[in-house]
């Protein structure tokens, strides 16, 4: 399962784009390398079932743009769409997820994933409807990689593209080796594995690797199961579930409103003189006369 399409996918992979959009996720679809899609849709969109599979998922036809207009116009004048669609082949599963709020209340918010598994056997709708709200765990994974595990202020030593490569490898395979800790102490205990804390298994697993007991196989092997129980005895605690209601948020003003008032148009404090002929002039006629001369005459 991958996150997003910009790592290396090919057969078997099945990639899950943040975008809720057909064209977005569509474009989105890596050509040729034999990856899947799947994705969350609105609820709004129109899908009419083209067969009905045996975990309650149905197929139906993604419409292109182009298809999307005329079946819009077919429906605002008030007529039935003739044929198949025209667009990709998908798989459509609907189901629901109930919350239960602090408070004692229940809301059902309904859920429809679309994906390119076409066979129901390949990936059941209740797996993918799991897997679906797992999919940010990969960013986990690259949190414990690029900061628990590598330090503050780490860089790479090497110099040269195939040190660098090789130096990449082995940060690698320490990381894939403390995941695999993580999981067999989180399969012994009965836990998810989102229950062993990474940086615990980090800072065990150093203790472990310095001290001269585990020198020979036989106390490798010891360190190994006490590393699990020490791993075990400090679990995280249980993630608060999701309750906040999936909605838009309003645009935030950071300026203050002002007040709207009508313009008026702007009157001098003293008129001049309209029997005054000496030349003198007052107020802002004055200050007119000192800068352009040329006005004054």
């Amino acid at each position: 399962m991958r996150g997003g399409c910009c790592l290396p996918c090919g057969p078997g992979c099945c990639c899950w784009p943040t975008a809720t959009s057909p064209a977005t996720s569509c474009g989105a679809w890596p050509p040729g390398t034999g990856a899947d899609l799947a994705w969350r849709i609105k609820k709004n969109l129109i899908f009419p079932p083209a067969e009905v599979l045996p975990d309650g998922s149905f197929l139906s036809a993604m419409a292109t743009p182009a298809e999307n207009i005329r079946l819009g116009q077919a429906r605002a004048a008030g007529r039935l769409p003739a044929g198949r669609p025209e667009g990709h082949l998908v798989r459509i599963i609907e189901y629901t997820i109930t919350i239960r709020a602090a408070d004692g209340t229940t809301r059902i918010e309904p859920f429809r994933l679309v994906t390119t598994l076409l066979d129901c056997r390949q990936a059941l709708a209740a797996e993918l409807a799991a897997l679906y709200h797992e999919r940010r765990e990969i960013e986990n994974g690259n949190s414990e990689m690029k900061t628990r595990l590598r330090g503050a202020a780490f860089i790479l030593r090497s110099r040269s593209p195939e040190l660098v490569r090789q130096e990449v490898l082995a940060f690698l395979t320490v990381y894939q080796a403390l995941c695999a800790l993580k999981a067999e102490a989180a399969r012994h205990a009965g836990l998810d594995p989102d229950r062993i804390s990474f940086t615990v298994t980090v800072r065990i697993a150093r203790q472990n690797a310095s001290s001269p007991v585990a020198s020979t196989p036989v106390n490798l092997a010891l360190a190994r199961h006490q590393a699990i129980r020490d791993l075990i005895g400090d679990p995280l605690p249980r993630r608060r579930d999701q309750q906040c209601e999936r909605a838009k948020k309003p645009a935030e003003e950071h300026l203050p409103v002002q007040e709207t008032r009508p313009r008026t148009a702007a009157q001098p404090s003293h008129l001049p003189d309209q029997n005054q002929t000496d030349g003198t002039l007052t107020s802002a006629n004055a200050l007119t006369h000192w800068h352009c001369p040329d006005l004054g005459e």
